[in-house]
């Protein structure tokens, strides 16, 4: 028995959010690399690589930023277009407290976020304190780093709008890597205390 044969479909057209590079990665910004290769590994590489293909042709018509939270909308090939809902874990408790304490006892690392760039050793903080800076796997029974939803009906998930939604974020956090501690629940006026 082969495998069952689907209609190819292309979306509608969106004129909406486009990644400025084909790759979606600055130069020089190892930190958007890394969110990519992230990304790359969820082992859906067809709904990555149509997730690109989707921010590449501007599918992405809204996106906003909620704290950890993100929204967005993605025309396909419906005529409304898809709700996507991309949820960020937080750390919590004291160990939210030992990173922010410790991102605020080095000035020069915040200083350095708010000009465009991001130190190394931000990751390091995370990672000591049992947490992930960029979209992680599953850490638990139960447990995602990052959870995805979408009012497609594929059963995927992360899903190819999900995919496109997040391609378009790493393109916002290569320019302005101080969005990805927002999303795991940081602002930076609170680490300038």
């Amino acid at each position: 028995m082969g495998k069952k044969k689907y209609e190819l479909r292309k979306p509608r057209y969106a004129g909406g959010i486009r990644l400025q590079t084909p790759r979606g990665v600055t130069p020089g910004a190892w930190w958007a690399t890394r969110w990519q290769e992230a990304l790359a590994c969820k082992s859906l590489e067809n709904r990555f690589g149509r997730g690109r293909v989707y921010a590449l042709s501007g599918q992405v018509v809204e996106l906003a930023l909620h704290g950890n939270i993100c929204e967005a909308r993605v025309v396909g090939v419906r005529e409304e277009p898809y709700c996507v809902k991309i949820v960020f874990r937080r750390p919590e408790g004291e160990a939210r407290e030992r990173i922010a304490a410790a991102l605020r006892a080095e000035p020069m690392l915040v200083a350095r976020m708010l000009a465009g760039e991001l130190p190394s050793a931000v990751e390091g903080l995370f990672r000591a304190e049992g947490c992930e800076l960029f979209p992680g796997g599953k850490l638990g029974p139960g447990q995602y780093d990052m959870r995805t939803s979408c009012s497609c009906p594929d059963y995927a998930n992360p899903c190819k709008h999900a995919f496109a939604v997040l391609l378009v974020l790493g393109e916002e956090i290569s320019r302005r890597p101080a969005t990805l501690l927002e999303l795991r629940g940081f602002t930076m006026a609170e680490l300038m205390r």
